[in-house]
């Protein structure tokens, strides 16, 4: 017989999906139990591992790179603000995926995590980096925040979540608070 381990451990993430929506559609207690697993997986949220964790992301992003995007492309000329912007926002885009998963499954506190999270990863960036590459995008990291504040705010999101999410940008993102709170 095959080891059902081996099957579990080589299923593709769609494959996987379709297994477990099945075995939900044929047992309530099991996808209530499913669901609760879900939700203990997604409400692991931490601000501040966030923000790490984008910083580190962002730090590894090299002149080079943008030197090797920028220029003449089939498509025009590319400039290298502009390629430093297309890199960050790479890096950027699965976070804001993942915080509107946080909204779409009513999980509103990871989502602001998430949010205030990205937000001060961006700001620590900006204030605290030593890399090169934060030189090809001065301007631009305020503007990536208030974008991740624009996206959280896009979902219905409370008067008490707003006022705690002014809070935080006044406390912890000071140098910022003029633009971020132009969004309210």
């Amino acid at each position: 017989m095959n080891d059902p381990q081996k099957i579990i451990n080589n299923l593709s993430p769609e494959d996987a999906l379709v297994v477990l929506q099945q075995l939900a559609a044929q047992d309530e207690k099991l996808a209530a139990q499913i669901a609760s697993l879900a939700l203990s997986y997604l409400s692991d949220v931490a601000a501040e591992e966030i923000a790490e964790t984008l910083r580190y992301e962002l730090e590894s992003l090299t002149p080079e790179e943008v030197w090797d995007r920028a220029g003449n492309t089939r498509h025009g000329y590319v400039e290298t603000g502009e390629a430093a912007e297309q890199m960050i926002d790479e890096v950027l885009k699965p976070y804001l995926e993942e915080m509107r998963k946080y909204h779409k499954t009513g999980l509103a506190w990871e989502a602001q995590q998430m949010c205030q999270g990205l937000m001060l990863g961006f700001y620590d960036f900006e204030y605290q980096s030593k890399t090169e590459f934060k030189d090809w995008a001065v301007d631009s990291l305020v503007y990536f925040a208030l974008e991740v504040l624009t996206v959280w705010i896009e979902d219905e999101v409370e008067m008490q979540q707003r006022q705690e999410m002014q809070a935080f940008i006044d406390e912890e993102l000071m140098g910022w608070a003029r633009t971020l709170s132009a969004i309210e």
